[in-house]
């Protein structure tokens, strides 16, 4: 199937997205999560000068959970759990949309940011306890005050243990990342309703790759 750089790197953010609620879910409702998969999408947020929109998740593969939660959404009758999910990613997509027209918002997720690498070199990984700390105040402080408000839905006890809430925190604000990229690419939420086909095709050749 011939199609753009740009269809391209819209599909790879979509699939970034759909792993970062997919996580999300997870987590709420079972207290687990793959450790690979979470390590990709925080590892995004520090990714700032990527050449491409696959290189800011390091290689295809790293995705691989995405593109199928992606083809899911796009081909696979939805059970109760997929439809939580795609409302968590509708949601992201609304709050990264809405980021664009608030600079001192964004001016501040951005300053910290920068600082997880200097985090990350202290306490030695991105999910030590200190780093999600940090990353989940971030999202705290910034996205969590903008409407729409996310409530996640799933197992009080895995929802209330403090690690659970800074992971969730910290993989909405990657998810927030992947929303503006899929933006940034010229992304619409019509293009799932009206494009999904041609979306389905890209996912199914990204699939092949990874």
């Amino acid at each position: 199937m011939i199609y753009t750089q740009q269809e391209r790197d819209r599909t790879i953010a979509l699939a970034a997205l759909l792993q970062s609620v997919y996580l999300v879910h997870n987590i709420a409702v079972s207290g687990q999560a793959d450790q690979t998969d979470i390590n990709t999408l925080l590892n995004s947020l520090i990714v700032t000068d990527a050449d491409t929109t696959e290189a800011v998740y390091g290689k295809l593969s790293n995705l691989k959970t995405g593109l199928d939660q992606l083809h899911i959404q796009l081909v696979v009758q939805k059970s109760k759990h997929e439809l939580t999910q795609l409302q968590y990613a509708v949601n992201l997509m609304r709050l990264a949309s809405k980021l664009s027209k608030y600079d001192s918002v964004m001016n501040v997720i951005n300053k910290e940011i920068d600082q997880i690498p200097q985090h990350i070199e202290q306490f030695g990984e991105i999910q030590n306890e200190q780093v999600l700390s940090h990353i989940a105040d971030t999202y705290k402080r910034t996205v969590s005050n903008l409407t729409p408000f996310i409530k996640v839905h799933g197992n009080q006890n895995h929802l209330q243990n403090r690690h659970n809430a800074n992971l969730i925190r910290a993989l909405l604000l990657a998810g927030i990342r992947a929303a503006i990229l899929w933006h940034q690419k010229g992304g619409s939420y019509w293009q799932l309703l009206f494009q999904s086909d041609k979306i389905e095709k890209i996912t199914s050749d990204l699939q092949a790759s990874s």
